[in-house]
């Protein structure tokens, strides 16, 4: 025998229209919503795509942008096996992470010795919630995500002239 889920106290459903409420009552809750569907009929905002604190990072370096949940959501999964050489690159020194048009977080990194034996660059789409990213290492690309430069946005190509100067000028040419 199935069991039902517990009830909701009553003033779970006061921030739904009357409509809503008697349909999550006839139905919803004996479906089995998930909690996250649950937390959102229960009034809990969801987070916000455009976190102001993000700005926070701006003059911060490179580190302090990867280390936001949004922007690391994108980045752990999209490391894949290249996760140790992206760590210590985000850690290289470099210029704080600076705003473009309102709309891009970016910055780079590079070893000491220059960005060609490993460096970084990373740029957060503030509007589009995208990820531009870019690791050297011992003079070649090691990753680029997207893989195609050509695919970033035009607009990068500035602040990607002081990681790659040869890069910059291929980025958006699509």
């Amino acid at each position: 025998m199935r069991r039902r889920p517990p009830a909701l106290p009553r003033q779970a459903f006061a921030s739904l229209p009357a409509g809503g409420r008697a349909k999550v009552a006839r139905s919803g809750l004996r479906l089995g919503f998930s909690s996250l569907t649950l937390l959102a009929l229960l009034g809990a905002a969801p987070a916000r795509a455009m976190d102001p604190d993000i700005m926070s990072v701006i003059g911060q370096p490179l580190l302090a942008l990867a280390q936001r949940p949004e922007v690391g959501a994108v980045l752990r999964p999209a490391s894949g096996g290249h996760r140790s050489v992206i760590a210590e690159a985000l850690r290289e020194p470099g210029p704080g992470v600076g705003l473009l048009d309102g709309q891009y977080l970016h910055g780079h990194g590079c070893n000491p010795e220059g960005c060609r034996v490993r460096g970084i660059f990373l740029a957060w789409d503030l509007k589009g919630e995208r990820m531009f990213m870019l690791v050297t290492e011992e003079g070649r690309v090691r990753a680029s995500i997207p893989p195609d430069p050509r695919a970033w946005p035009r607009e990068l190509s500035a602040p990607l002239s002081g990681f790659a100067p040869a890069l910059a000028e291929a980025i958006g040419s699509r």
